[in-house]
């Protein structure tokens, strides 16, 4: 006989956990990500996540066991605690290990940048908007932590456009320092803004010293506005794929503040209100980890950013999380009947979540809003699954995995390792 049921303990448990899975989520993105490999940064977000629901899920149903019914909280719940790391941590590591590794296979390297070029802005302006020339301290930490099968180019500009290094092999800290001590020197503020011209040399540079398949990004950073056809400046940008990220400092240039959004916007990059220069550094290493650090719950950029097998593969590698969240829960629970019900929920929770993740994080302000709203409809979803789908209920209340077809009627439920209820001496009503 199969019946509809639902526990409102569990789904409000499922909902803390998964509430309290999202916040270390962020706290792991915020630590590691850039410092560790996506693989398995995704593998920890995951992992913890379906600890923390599995953790409410399991609590709620031995505080209040509607699904597996009195017996099991009597003799199988202490199974379900020593099933819940192997069963959500260690299976959902896993899993996130696994998508990330295929999810970055699709996006290949095709639209990471080789080539980075440089546009600082040094006008007269720049002496009280970046007095501790801290966009210089920025673009030479940025040089530094480039590895050596990267190129730079870097140009500063007022009214005219300077080329301080062409693009350069950066294969040795000695190469580094050397382009760094040049940056300093010709470091000089003075004149006026065009930042038309400055878009010009880096694409005129690009033209002449790029190389085929290595893909080219250009940061920008001012603190004014100037005329600009970005029409006609952009066009080879868009023509060639190269993003412009660009970066403003004075916060109260309304104009060039949208100017800079605009030109970014344009080109596909993005663009950073670092509103004071001691910022600049920090908006310098997200352009660089954004370019080349890409995982399940963030933003795609470039070519891949409007792709949209990406956006589908994403969408079905969240949804298969889900699927084997739902699994986890069957598991610890130790009840195939609700293994079934939990997974087939928690792949309508995964593919949910996976279409906010796809349509929220993209060019998104604040894209940890959108992995809050994934989550928690993830928990949600997946703890009222037994209502969307009927569970198989034995007259024991109880049905594990790995076992046979049983009698339909037994006194108590077999155990998990074939122990048989009844009396003390084994014996079975049939």
């Amino acid at each position: 006989m199969k019946q509809r049921k639902w526990n409102s303990l569990l789904t409000i448990f499922s909902v803390i956990g998964g509430f309290i899975g999202f916040v270390v989520g962020e706290w792991i993105l915020d630590r590691w990500e850039g410092a560790m490999h996506e693989t398995l940064l995704m593998g920890l977000y995951f992992g913890q996540f379906a600890l923390f629901v599995g953790i409410g899920c399991l609590a709620a149903e031995i505080i209040s066991p509607k699904l597996n019914g009195n017996n099991w909280r009597l003799r199988y719940a202490g199974d379900g605690w020593k099933l819940l790391v192997p069963g959500t941590l260690v299976l959902l590591f896993v899993a996130g290990v696994l998508f990330q590794f295929i999810y970055g296979l699709s996006l290949g390297k095709r639209d990471v940048p080789q080539d980075y070029v440089l546009l600082l802005d040094k006008s007269e302006s720049m002496l009280q908007t970046d007095p501790d020339r801290q966009s210089v301290r920025a673009a030479q930490s940025l040089i530094g932590k480039m590895d050596g099968k990267k190129r730079a180019a870097l140009f500063t500009f007022n009214e005219q456009t300077q080329q301080v290094f062409p693009l350069t092999q950066l294969n040795g800290a000695g190469v580094k320092n050397e382009l760094s001590a040049k940056l300093e020197a010709a470091y000089v503020p003075s004149g006026q803004t065009d930042i038309g011209k400055a878009l010009n040399a880096a694409m005129d540079h690009l033209q002449q010293q790029g190389r085929a398949g290595r893909n080219a990004a250009v940061i920008l950073i001012s603190d004014g506005y100037s005329d600009v056809d970005t029409a006609k400046v952009l066009a080879p940008y868009v023509q060639e794929h190269v993003r412009v990220h660009t970066i403003g400092i004075d916060s109260t240039q309304a104009e060039g503040r949208q100017l800079l959004q605009q030109i970014a916007a344009n080109t596909g990059g993005n663009y950073y209100d670092a509103q004071s220069a001691d910022r600049i550094a920090d908006a310098f290493e997200q352009i660089y980890l954004l370019d080349h650090q890409r995982h399940l719950l963030n933003e795609r950029t470039g070519a891949a950013a409007s792709d949209g097998y990406h956006g589908i593969l994403r969408a079905a590698l969240v949804m298969l999380i889900g699927t084997l969240l739902g699994l986890s829960l069957g598991i610890i629970f130790d009840n195939r009947y609700l293994a079934a019900s939990f997974s087939i929920g928690g792949t309508v929770a995964g593919l949910l979540a996976g279409l906010i993740i796809e349509s929220g994080v993209q060019g998104a302000d604040y894209p940890s809003i959108y992995r809050l709203m994934a989550d928690l409809i993830l928990a949600f979803v997946l703890s009222v699954s037994t209502l969307l789908v009927a569970v198989r209920q034995e007259t024991s209340g109880h049905s594990g995995f790995g076992r046979g077809r049983r009698s339909r009627v037994e006194l108590e439920p077999q155990g998990r390792y074939g122990r048989r209820g009844g009396d003390q001496t084994g014996k079975r009503f049939r």
